[in-house]
């Protein structure tokens, strides 16, 4: 495989940057890469910092993650674990960019991926990376909130035309 001038090996090749990437295969990617950096810097994660990894709001991804959650609120403290996993984060991403530029673009999909949903490693990627809010911020927000502004309008009128109708 041929890219940016130059032929990649087959390691690379199979980390090459996917169109495709789903949310699920982008938050696999990013939870082994921390994973990964933490056990090389010697700071082996707990089994709940790593399963929270895997929270969102939107559904359950792991079977005890509400379990897990609710251990993670009670000992915890989560400016003091998201600073950790930024930490890792960056790091990881830093050392994947000087491997090979294929790894450093698989971190933009990833992250690209993962935007359209909400996922707690999100929460961490921002403060990773402030160079990525363009991409992590949803593209849909100046919109819904015109939708929204329409909408209160539109209710308000309805209301004044209710009101107007009712006196006569």
């Amino acid at each position: 495989m041929y890219a940016w001038g130059r032929r990649f090996s087959a390691k690379e090749r199979r980390l090459a940057p996917n169109d495709d990437m789903n949310s699920t295969a982008s938050k696999e990617f990013l939870i082994s890469r921390v994973v990964q950096q933490a056990q090389a810097q010697g700071n082996s994660l707990t089994e709940v910092e790593r399963k929270m990894l895997y929270f969102t709001e939107i559904l359950p991804s792991l079977p005890d993650i509400y379990a897990v959650n609710s251990e993670f609120e009670r000992d915890y403290d989560s400016d003091e674990y998201e600073s950790k996993i930024a930490g890792l984060l960056k790091r990881a991403r830093d050392n994947d960019r000087v491997q090979s530029a294929v790894q450093g673009q698989q971190w933009a999909d990833a992250i690209s991926a993962l935007k359209q949903e909400d996922h707690y490693i999100l929460v961490m990627a921002y403060s990773a990376f402030p160079e990525y809010r363009k991409i992590l911020l949803p593209t849909h927000r100046v919109r819904d909130y015109l939708i929204y502004i329409a909408v209160g309008i539109g209710v308000v009128l309805a209301l004044i035309g209710f009101a107007e109708w009712s006196r006569k």
